[in-house]
């Protein structure tokens, strides 16, 4: 029997999707690795790229149309935030996010989207708003997704920030069960953190010195070394 030849159109098609998630999944790292205002335009330039990728490997498809409006939406987000504060760029952009989450939420465009309003409410000092964004990531991505630890993280950081640190505690301490190298280490410098506010000198230590363990050259270490020395 002849066997059925696969055009050369067909096999880009089929190459492109992963692809195009190696670079999404770059994206939603950057966006946890990058939380300060001073590192937004990275993190816009990174969810641009998505945008950019998505065009090429979607194109025509619901996919592209969601991540050409996440580009837009960080477009006008970059170019209100230059003069102005974090809290009117996203009150400005604020509609179009939720216009975007609206139509295209349940896509691959639309939930990087969430993550990134998400990401964007945390920076403009809106934990709540982080934290209910961040939760309904969680809910919509299964637990093997690329994006779920990612936001996990996010939620941790939230919960940081809002005051709330036990809950805090109990997503770091789920993503340094899981898989994500990266996080993993960042979640165990918080979880040592969060214990040695608690006074839970012991569990700091043991904590700190798996970090040292598994990740001797994270940004911190020096600072762990120090802390478990002293």
């Amino acid at each position: 029997m002849r066997k059925k030849r696969v055009s050369r159109a067909r096999k880009r098609d089929l190459e492109q999707p992963d692809e195009f998630l190696s670079v999404t999944a770059t994206i939603i790292q950057k966006l946890n690795r990058y939380r300060t205002p001073l590192t937004i335009g990275v993190v816009l330039a990174f969810a641009s790229l998505a945008a950019f990728s998505a065009v090429r490997y979607f194109s025509n498809q619901a996919e592209s149309r969601a991540f050409q409006h996440l580009s837009a939406n960080l477009k006008t987000y970059q170019e209100t935030a230059r003069d102005s504060t974090p809290q009117a760029a996203l009150e400005k952009v604020r509609p179009l996010f939720e216009s975007l989450l609206a139509e295209y939420g349940r896509r691959e465009g639309g939930q990087l989207a969430r993550l990134v309003f998400a990401d964007l409410n945390y920076r403009a000092g809106n934990h709540d708003a982080a934290i209910a964004g961040y939760e309904q990531a969680l809910e919509a991505l299964p637990s093997e997704h690329f994006a779920y630890e990612n936001a996990l993280s996010g939620l941790g950081y939230a919960y940081l920030a809002a005051g709330k640190n036990d809950r805090a505690a109990g997503c770091f301490e789920k993503i340094v069960a899981g898989t994500h190298t990266q996080l993993r280490a960042d979640a165990l410098y918080q979880l040592g953190r969060l214990y040695g506010k608690n006074g839970q000198a012991a569990k700091q230590k043991e904590v700190f010195q798996r970090l040292l363990d598994e990740a001797p050259s994270f940004v911190y270490a020096d600072l762990v070394k120090r802390q478990i020395e002293g």
